[in-house]
């Protein structure tokens, strides 16, 4: 800004020196301006929304886990009814699952899968899948979608002898032949556990199977297909157990 330098010692000065005052009058009335809008609040967006005020949610959002528990907790009647019908199939039937449980905006399940299960009877794991989409869960707060875990372990109901305990090596030649098909069924992606029981012919009785992604479920029941034409090694004179990654 110029600098002006007054003098009143004339007339001409004194006008001069007049027009100074009021200069520097407006000139200091600029600067209080500006400096009560710098100290003036930086209004920014609200949590939530973008400048041109629309809604922004992430695609998960929080659930209140006691209100998870809950629901879990009704369902186990359920689960239970599930693990009941199975085992007057197959009488050794017990183990542990976890569930993965993915919750719309509506509080309805979009997706459903067992991301662990040695359980060993698919129509078993199906049956406690759809017994907990039939539940209202809560809502997810902050997202589209809403993610609920939760693991269980299930004693055998029937009062008989546990199968054998096999190890996955006992069936490893065989699962080898099945190598090309199960590759079809998994179209070369994610990793799969299965759990079954082999009778004392080396014939599958019932299989179950896990996953970890989503997509998994699609190639499930095409995997255990391949898995139950198979013929095993002989356990012995009594049925075996046995859990096996793919």
């Amino acid at each position: 800004m110029t600098k002006w330098v007054c003098q009143n010692r004339t007339a001409w000065g004194a006008a001069l020196g007049s027009l100074c005052v009021f200069a520097l009058v407006a000139c200091g009335g600029g600067d209080e301006k500006r400096a009560k809008s710098a100290d003036e609040p930086v209004i920014e967006d609200a949590p939530g929304e973008s400048a041109s005020g629309v809604s922004i949610s992430s695609e998960i959002g929080g659930l209140n886990q006691e209100a998870v528990d809950r629901v879990f907790a009704k369902a186990s009647t359920d689960l239970r009814r599930c693990l009941g019908d199975g085992a007057a199939r197959v009488e050794f039937l017990g183990g542990d699952v976890e569930f993965m449980v993915k919750i719309g905006s509506d509080g309805r399940v979009s997706h459903a899968h067992l991301e662990a299960s040695t359980i060993g009877d698919r129509t078993t794991e199906v049956c406690m899948i759809d017994a907990l989409k039939r539940r209202s869960w809560p809502k997810p707060v902050g997202g589209e979608l809403g993610i609920a875990q939760k693991p269980f372990s299930f004693d055998m109901i029937n009062d008989v002898r546990p199968p054998t305990d096999w190890s996955a090596d006992s069936i490893e030649e065989a699962l080898g032949e099945l190598a090309p098909k199960i590759d079809e069924c998994k179209s070369g992606g994610g990793s799969f556990s299965i759990t079954m029981y082999v009778d004392t012919d080396g014939k599958v009785m019932a299989a179950g199977i896990a996953h970890a992604e989503d997509s998994g479920e699609s190639a499930a029941d095409c995997i255990l297909d391949v898995v139950k034409t198979a013929s095993y090694p002989s356990p012995g004179s009594w049925p075996a157990k046995v859990t096996f990654s793919l």
